[in-house]
């Protein structure tokens, strides 16, 4: 049981590497563009692990997790260390919905409003201190949403 908990760890802590990352454009009512590096959880595993167990998170980084077909989304944050923003893109990449979860390590679920087609999950804070705002575009090269 031990070794099986160790390999999630290691699994989960190899799951995100900024060197992987990919550009993702937030472009704003303003005309304005943010550029985000993310990871892409594009497997039903990287979606399982996420961003448990990942200490730490370079700033205008994060991790997007590809819903095909929109549904309604829900995460929580079990073995979450990180404070996170998670930003839940509905299908056209329209920001329809932005939620800070601070109580890492929680069960309890944030469910999207709506069907979404992927969710970008940043550093806590981060959303707003960059003007990341509900009715922002999100586009990604290789990424419908």
């Amino acid at each position: 049981m031990f070794e099986r908990f160790l390999l999630l760890v290691v699994l989960a802590t190899a799951a995100f590497k900024p060197a992987l990352a990919v550009p993702l454009h937030v472009m704003k009512n303003d005309g304005r563009m943010v550029t985000l590096e993310v990871s892409v959880a594009d497997t039903a595993e990287k979606q399982r692990i996420g961003l448990m167990f990942v200490p730490a998170m370079p700033p205008k980084s994060g991790m997007v997790f590809p819903i095909d077909p929109p549904r309604v989304a829900r995460f929580w944050m079990r073995h979450t260390m990180l404070a996170l923003d998670m930003i839940f893109i509905l299908p056209g990449g329209l920001i329809g919905q932005i939620e800070t979860r601070r109580d890492t390590q929680s069960d309890e679920v944030t469910t999207s409003l709506q069907a979404v087609s992927a969710v970008l999950e940043i550093n806590a804070g981060e959303a707003q201190a960059l003007g990341i705002a509900v009715g922002d575009i999100v586009r990604m090269d290789g990424v419908n949403f």
